[in-house]
């Protein structure tokens, strides 16, 4: 069984890449999704990329959705595990992955855990055991979490580019809307409580009251639960309010944008169908 490493980067970024590349083995091999700016950047091109197992594909587009997308076009092994340009791996997280795969033949999505430092706390609040994946208050997949059959994926999901850093209105939610997708195509996505990747615990993916992240979560919102987001959105920013986090209309002018504008643009999206 082939794993590919589908990470994505961004102009000077690319000089981290290198160092997520372990020492070349058989079932491993790396796809490095390079969304660039200007040619100038092609310049950056570290010498390491010049191995058997690393392939590299440029483009000239924006956004991560659209960077990750264009990882899973190149994809050609049997599994795949989402990569940003930042995290660390050992060869036992890859065996982890190759073997959790194996042994559960039913698993098309697999969410695993992020390890922090041992000074530091534990990335979030993970389900306690393994099981199908629910979605619980607390807890919130994240990309470099995320491990798939490529049989599964290719052809039936793609990340919706209208979320995610560097779309046009809407900074996050793109795990949550994916696995939304991998669920409606009828794909098995369960949680397994291993380590597969690690991550420094400050990250830009932590959740904060921005009106971004607010619109974010009201379009969230909508795709999973469709018109009774209104109301979610109503409570969820009265509830915040009184908790004395924001002001109530700050709360309810974004998280109701991002519900609307969710549902108005939901057929313009990119996707199989």
């Amino acid at each position: 069984m082939k794993l590919n490493i589908l990470i994505s980067t961004h102009n000077q970024k690319i000089a981290n890449v290198p160092l997520l590349f372990l020492p070349e083995r058989k079932d491993v091999s790396y796809i490095v999704s390079f969304q660039y700016s200007d040619d100038s950047m092609l310049a950056h091109i570290p010498k390491e990329f010049k191995r058997e197992d690393v392939k590299f594909v440029p483009v000239q587009t924006i956004g991560l959705c659209k960077n990750r997308n264009n990882a899973l076009l190149y994809a050609d092994g049997d599994i795949a595990l989402i990569a940003d340009d930042d995290v660390k791996y050992t060869n036992e997280y890859f065996d982890t992955i190759i073997d959790i795969f194996t042994s559960n033949p039913k698993t098309d999505v697999a969410l695993f855990k992020i390890k922090t430092r041992d000074e530091d706390p534990p990335m979030k609040r993970y389900p306690i055991s393994k099981g199908s994946y629910k979605v619980v208050k607390g807890y919130y997949p994240s990309s470099v979490e995320m491990a798939f059959r490529l049989s599964s994926i290719k052809g039936k999901v793609l990340f919706d580019e209208r979320f995610g850093l560097g779309s046009k209105y809407l900074n996050s939610g793109e795990e949550e809307v994916f696995i939304k997708d991998c669920q409606k195509q009828s794909l098995q996505v369960n949680f397994f409580p291993h380590y597969v990747v690690e991550h420094p615990y400050t990250s830009t993916g932590k959740k904060y009251l921005t009106p971004t992240s607010l619109r974010s979560r009201g379009a969230v919102s909508s795709y999973l639960y469709g018109f009774s987001a209104y109301l979610r959105m109503i409570k969820f920013s009265l509830f915040t309010a009184l908790r004395g986090r924001s002001n109530i209309f700050t709360l309810l002018k974004n998280t109701i944008w991002g519900v609307t504008y969710e549902q108005r643009t939901r057929k313009e999206r990119t996707s199989y169908e």
